[in-house]
């Protein structure tokens, strides 16, 4: 037999199981179930594609062509597996200009990777050393039969492979979520489905910007007046309506904060003690939850301060980054205060340096500003510690000549959680030594100490008694692969409820009795509940509630799990992936129980419609024309 076929067949060989492991981890660990005939078109199309190089040419080049071609689709199926590790989803078209900020995360990714994740790469692996091989010999033999077919061959190759690529898609529906698109029709012919839907609604967006618009789009906008009017109407109802009026305004989110840490105790010392004294004189709420989207601690600023529900696709940052908004520092400016923004990371960061300007503040700080330089470096950017010296004494002079509104974003509590060894004050048992949960106990508590200086540098400087602080954790510190060892350690069950509960804390001016909210509520309520306190009258678009009057507590999720899933104070709903209400899960929140899920339908219809609003308000620019 010519030993240049049989070279050949051993290398599709190898293309084929080594796409097939990969694809199998893939869609295992991403969804679970598998649609077997997609599976095995995909798998072929994919190796179509890979070894269309070898009827290319006669030269042994065409390996290295073929490789390398195996080698993107490896890639690009094993960052999908890491990247839903973490933000559960699969990567998009619109989450490309996030490779340029791997080099600052690259720790944090680190952290994701497994040591099994070596199966993803046996292809790769094995093919290496078969170019090796490849490359000492004398000669590669093709059989010069094929030579005339060379050029047919290679277009058929690659026709045949796009082809088969899109068979799957007709399986997908518009309600899938990403996971049962993958379970369905494969990784790849999942990025292909998706890549479509955001041309053609990007075509669809611009057509309809173009258009005036319709007796029904103004009808709903008088409808949309009138909803957020009447939720506006419900916060003088607050025992704390205008507590605040006139007063500084200094808001932190603090970098993976889970409410978990509040209180806790390890080895007879409290993590939080800072965080736990500000509580018995403030306004506590303990069962808010996260709302974050694909652009993670910049969604979760942006649902804070706006009251919307972050982006469909990519990072509220960079989807709306050329919209008018009504945002919180929007609102103050008109009130007549100095906003600014503080960000210890460079300004391109998640596009702040673009995004922070149209959401409303005057400043924006951040690492290498005149007022700020670069102290102090810790992990993402400047330490809290540094960061928030900086901005107490910034805040002092700013205020004198008017009313400040300053937002802090934290940085040094993010993962992979590793401290200076002189910052890790925790003294922990020896079993929480080389653990993710010792580590990141030890990070929370540095970044409380950092809290408990700001504000005694705040008391210090005489603003404390004039300023409404506000301070909640922007998402999640662990991940479910720490469950078990947080039970183990801790005695702590991390299911998605306690992973997605965040504390929030707000001390108004002069406050010494503590107030604990049971309610359940969203970063989403959070800039309601500022603006109740701060008694402002001028018209508001938000879809959240103040906090102090929300006597029906209800979050729903449009990301990190099945969109519309929902938590209330009654019932539970976890929504199917296929996007079909009756076909969810509705439990009773107290017991666990299942029951019918009609009792889920009203609170997954608000959800719904407020996620419907969130998004035609952005379609249409709505605040351009909105009083």
């Amino acid at each position: 037999m010519n030993r240049g076929w049989l070279f050949e067949g051993l290398w599709a060989l190898t293309i084929f199981v080594g796409l097939s492991v990969a694809n199998f981890l893939s869609v295992k660990e991403i969804y679970g179930d598998i649609h077997y005939m997609n599976f095995f078109i995909s798998n072929i199309a994919l190796s179509l594609l890979c070894l269309a190089p070898l009827v290319s040419t006669s030269e042994r080049r065409k390996f290295i062509f073929s490789f390398l071609l195996y080698l993107a689709a490896n890639i690009i199926i094993y960052s999908d597996v890491v990247y839903e590790r973490y933000y559960d989803g699969i990567l998009s078209i619109e989450m490309i200009t996030q490779l340029t900020q791997l080099d600052s995360v690259a720790d944090s990714v680190w952290t994701l990777i497994k040591h099994r994740d070596i199966l993803y790469f046996v292809g790769s692996i094995l093919l290496v050393p078969m170019m090796a091989v490849l490359f000492r010999l004398k000669s590669h033999q093709s059989n010069p039969a094929i030579a005339k077919w060379r050029k047919p061959l290679f277009i058929g190759f690659l026709l045949m492979g796009m082809v088969l690529l899109f068979i799957p898609i007709r399986h997908i529906k518009p309600g899938f979520t990403d996971h049962l698109k993958v379970g369905t029709a494969g990784l790849m012919s999942a990025h292909l489905y998706d890549t479509y839907q955001y041309f053609l609604q990007k075509s669809n967006l611009a057509f309809a910007e173009e258009q005036p618009l319709t007796k029904n789009e103004k009808q709903k906008i008088r409808e949309i007046k009138k909803y957020f009017q009447a939720k506006q109407a419900e916060y003088k109802q607050s025992p704390f309506y205008g507590v605040a009026k006139g007063k500084n305004l200094i808001m932190v989110q603090a970098e993976s904060l889970n409410n978990f840490v509040v209180g806790l105790k390890v080895n007879g010392q409290e993590v939080t003690p800072h965080l736990n004294r500000l509580i018995r004189e403030s306004l506590y709420f303990n069962h808010i939850y996260l709302q974050i989207g694909r652009g993670n601690t910049s969604d979760a600023e942006f649902v804070a301060n706006n009251s919307l529900y972050p982006s469909r696709k990519d990072g509220a940052y960079r989807t709306y980054v050329d919209k008018t908004f009504r945002s919180l520092p929007v609102i103050l400016k008109q009130e007549g205060y100095m906003t600014s923004a503080a960000h210890g990371n460079t300004p391109e960061f998640w596009n702040r340096k673009n995004a922070y300007k149209s959401q409303g503040y005057d400043v924006f700080y951040y690492k290498g500003h005149p007022s700020i330089g670069s102290p102090d470096h810790m992990g993402l950017g400047i330490s809290d510690k540094a960061m928030f010296h900086k901005m107490a004494e910034i805040y002092k002079k700013q205020s004198e000549k008017s009313p400040i509104y300053g937002f802090i974003v934290t940085l040094s509590n993010h993962r992979p959680f590793k401290l200076p060894k002189e910052e890790q004050k925790l003294s922990l048992p020896k079993e929480f030594e080389g653990t993710m949960t010792g580590d990141y106990l030890q990070s929370v508590h540095y970044a409380d100490e950092a809290l408990g200086q700001f504000i005694q540098q705040l008391k210090k400087n005489g603003l404390w008694d004039e300023t409404l602080f506000v301070y909640y954790g922007d998402h999640y510190g662990l991940l479910p692969d720490n469950a078990e060892e947080l039970k183990r350690l801790l005695g702590i069950t991390f299911d998605k409820k306690a992973m997605f509960n965040i504390p929030l804390v707000i001390h108004y001016p002069k406050q010494t009795k503590p107030v604990v909210y049971d309610v359940i509520g969203s970063q989403m309520d959070i800039f309601p509940t500022i603006s109740s306190l701060m008694g402002i009258e001028r018209p508001l678009y938000q879809l959240g509630f103040d906090l102090t009057t929300k006597h029906e507590g209800y979050v729903g999720f449009r990301h990190e799990i099945v969109p519309y899933t929902f938590f209330s104070d009654r019932y539970d709903y976890l929504a199917s992936h296929d996007g079909i209400f009756t076909n969810g899960t509705c439990l009773n929140a107290e017991t666990g129980r299942k029951v019918e899920v009609d009792k889920c339908r009203r609170n997954y219809e608000r959800v719904k419609y407020e996620i419907e609003i969130s998004d035609f308000i952005f379609e249409h620019d709505l605040f351009k024309v909105l009083p």
